[in-house]
Formats: C-alpha cells, structure tokens, sequence
C-alpha cells in the first residue's frame, strides 16, 4: 500500500471515527433534552418546556393549526397541563443528524397525575442547533390509541 493509500485510509478512518463521536454526542444531548422536557411537564412548567424549543419553533398538533413561538407554544402546553397531563415518557427511535439539524422518531406516552395512561403514540422531531444547544424546532405527533366512539 502506498503513502497515499494509507493517507487517505486514515482520513477515511478519522472522520467515520469523527462522525461516530459527533452521532454519539448528538444522541446524548437530544436524550438529555427530553429528560428535560419530561422533567417539566412531570412539574406542570410551561414555561421551562417552551425554552427546549427554537424562538420560532412549530408545534403540528393533529386537529389543529400550527402553532408558532414561544409565547404561543408554552400557552399550548400550559393547557395540556391544566388538562390532566403530567407524566410524559419520550423514547427515541431514530436520530439521524445533519450538521446544524438533526430529526429524531420516536413513541410518546402521556400519563395523569395518578400515572393512568392518557395517551400513546408517536413523533417526528427536526432539531436545529441554537445558541449552542440542540432544540426543537418542528415537532409533529401522532396518537396510537383509536379513537372514543359514542
């Protein structure tokens, strides 16, 4: 094998290594965001949940319009709280990064204050790099649960 071979093999080498450590960094800082976010519904704190997202951040709730910003995505989520909702598991999927973005799939469960099961399903995340911190930036989910026939 020449010096170039072995030139371009260590490169090669050094950033698939490079890139290994990058995905492992970006899966611990997006797992310890939804540590956060859980630990902030489980405390009923809007206000904490609506600073994990970007300033102009979407929500794409089913059954209704957008909602964008911060001061409207904490109002959305102040109501869910008023809801019932306190305890809320995220499990990642997939996380699959894009240098200043990166989209996470995953499975959700939405507990009540009692721990009974509210809800279930799934979510798509695009994440986006912001002041150095990775945040959500467009969030879209889903439930798993048929729907209450009368």
């Amino acid at each position: 094998m020449g010096s170039r071979s072995v030139g371009m093999a260590l490169a090669l080498a050094t950033t698939t290594l490079g890139s290994a450590v990058w995905a492992d960094d970006l899966r611990l800082a997006i797992a310890a965001s939804n540590k956060e976010f859980e630990a902030a519904a489980g405390k009923g704190d809007s206000a904490s949940l609506a600073l994990l997202y970007t300033p102009d951040a979407q929500l794409l709730p089913a059954g209704s319009e957008p909602v964008g910003g911060t001061k409207l995505i904490q109002k959305f989520w102040q109501d869910r709280l008023d809801s019932g909702v306190r305890g809320v598991t995220l499990k990642s999927l997939e996380i699959e990064g894009h240098a200043t973005t990166a989209h996470e799939v995953g499975q959700y469960e939405l507990r009540d204050p009692a721990g009974k099961l509210v809800d279930r399903g799934k979510y798509v995340v695009i994440w986006k790099r912001d002041g150095g911190k990775w945040k959500l930036h467009r969030s879209i989910w889903t439930t798993s649960l048929a729907p209450v026939r009368p």
